[in-house]
């Protein structure tokens, strides 16, 4: 004879109502205002042109790629989730009873901005090259972290 399982669903239409229709997304990167010079009236890359040019590199120009969203985002991100209290019992009651799953995701945009700003606090988890003049010294004393402009232009946005 076969046991009987038995289940708890309560406020499982709840969490599954916050699932359907358009979800929100998590933007992260320079966006909007972040994008442009920090500085007015100074003839300077935007914040966007110089994150492109050292997260893709520019081998013609003798940059080379030192990701500071992609690679953070795609290698430890997930990690970083795991390890955080993001998923508590409360969380799934305020989904259900918030009917969206959007407290969810400000969490964890938080958190990726967190890995991102770890990625410039170790060099790219010590994944990016070295300057090529050895010489060179910035005020940091970090890669990519002359005027902190780059690093400060980070943000992370929940869109409906």
């Amino acid at each position: 004879m076969a046991d009987d399982l038995t289940f708890e669903v309560r406020g499982l239409d709840q969490i599954i109502g916050a699932l359907k229709g358009k979800l929100p997304q998590i933007q992260v990167g320079i966006l909007g205002d972040s994008a442009r010079v920090a500085k007015e009236g100074k003839s300077a890359p935007s914040n966007a042109l110089v994150g492109a040019v050292h997260e893709f590199g520019a081998p013609s120009r003798g940059i080379p790629q030192r990701s500071f969203l992609r690679m953070p985002l795609a290698d430890h991100l997930y990690k970083e989730i795991e390890s955080s209290p993001v998923f508590t019992k409360d969380d799934l009651k305020n989904v259900a009873q918030a009917k969206t799953i959007t407290p969810w995701l400000k969490k964890i945009a938080v958190l990726a901005e967190g890995v991102i700003q770890d990625a410039f606090d170790t060099g790219g988890f010590g994944s990016w090259p070295a300057w090529k003049d050895p010489n060179y010294h910035n005020g940091g004393g970090q890669l990519l972290v002359d005027t902190q402009q780059l690093r400060n232009s980070i943000i992370a946005e929940v869109k409906p």
